[in-house]
């Protein structure tokens, strides 16, 4: 009876596998140990038609120990991160092998062949042969400076002028006929040996420069009675200068010359009435419609001129 209830069991209930689940220490690849038997946990699931006949317990323990009996020696898988830097090495390490072989010279081509020297220009040496410092070289200028040279000479024309003008404001408008210090004055503006003497007499060597007094233009220059030669400078107030004994060589101007105080206008000389050579000077003024004869000396003195001691 029981023999009957057993094989009637075997047949009745359906064929199941005990499939063990294997834990997080044979999963990880560490072994199996004794303690295996006590921590797997079987669930189970039908067995299908086509399926092999059922495997023991036993059998799947065995086979178990034989294939995990090495997997204490192996090493623990790599992680995600050092597999992706181990991807990058290798990328790293083949381009820079092919940049390497890329570089290469090929030995069995022929070398390149070097130029022959160029013989350098005498106008590259020359210009070379100036230093003009580290990474400064000589070029050629293009631009057109013509313009600002006829800035140049008008600006220097301009200055010219300029300076001329103020040299001509500084100048004195009334000077002394013959230069202080070079003359003697013999005679005065009064009687003299029975006639009034209406000038000034500036005794000096032959060929002494005389100046014009006043800024003015020439209204006589040649020959005249008693002086020999005379000089007439009429000024813009109307004064008329009067300059009296040159000889002929002596006349430094002509008629019609505008000249101005302190030129050069005659040299002394000692022709017409004269007892040695000499500068007979005289100044009209205008009064009443005609010309009257004064004291050059105190005229002289009141324009700053100042004159020396009279003698003899």
């Amino acid at each position: 009876m029981y023999a009957e209830a057993q094989a009637s069991t075997s047949v009745d209930a359906p064929l199941t596998r005990d499939i063990p689940v294997p834990s997080r220490s044979l999963r990880l690849g560490l072994g199996v140990d004794d303690r295996i038997d006590s921590n797997v946990r079987t669930t189970e699931i039908p067995v299908a038609d086509d399926d092999e006949l059922p495997v023991t317990q036993s059998a799947l323990v065995a086979s178990r120990t034989e294939t995990t009996s090495t997997g204490r020696h192996r090493l623990r898988p790599p992680s995600s991160a050092l597999k992706a830097r181990t991807a990058l090495v290798a990328i790293a390490a083949g381009a820079g092998a092919v940049a390497i072989v890329g570089s290469g010279v090929d030995q069995g081509a022929p070398a390149a062949t070097t130029p022959d020297p160029v013989e350098a220009s005498p106008v590259l040496a020359s210009s070379n042969a100036d230093d003009l410092g580290p990474g400064v070289t000589d070029s050629e200028s293009t631009t057109d400076l013509s313009t600002f040279a006829d800035q140049l000479v008008q600006g220097s024309k301009l200055a010219a002028a300029k300076d001329a003008a103020d040299a001509a404001a500084r100048r004195p408008t009334v000077v002394s006929p013959v230069s202080l210090g070079v003359y003697k004055l013999t005679s005065a503006y009064a009687p003299r040996w029975g006639t009034f003497h209406g000038g000034l007499d500036f005794a000096a060597p032959l060929g002494t420069p005389i100046h014009a007094a006043t800024d003015g233009v020439v209204l006589k220059s040649g020959p005249a009675s008693g002086f020999g030669n005379w000089i007439q400078v009429k000024a813009a107030d109307g004064t008329i200068t009067v300059y009296g004994h040159m000889a002929a060589s002596g006349l430094k101007v002509k008629v019609g010359d505008h000249v101005t105080a302190g030129d050069v206008i005659a040299l002394v000389g000692s022709e017409g009435f004269s007892t040695g050579p000499h500068l007979h000077f005289e100044v009209w003024i205008p009064k009443g419609g005609s010309y009257v004869k004064i004291d050059p000396a105190p005229w002289l003195a009141k324009r700053g001129v100042i004159l020396s001691a009279l003698v003899g």
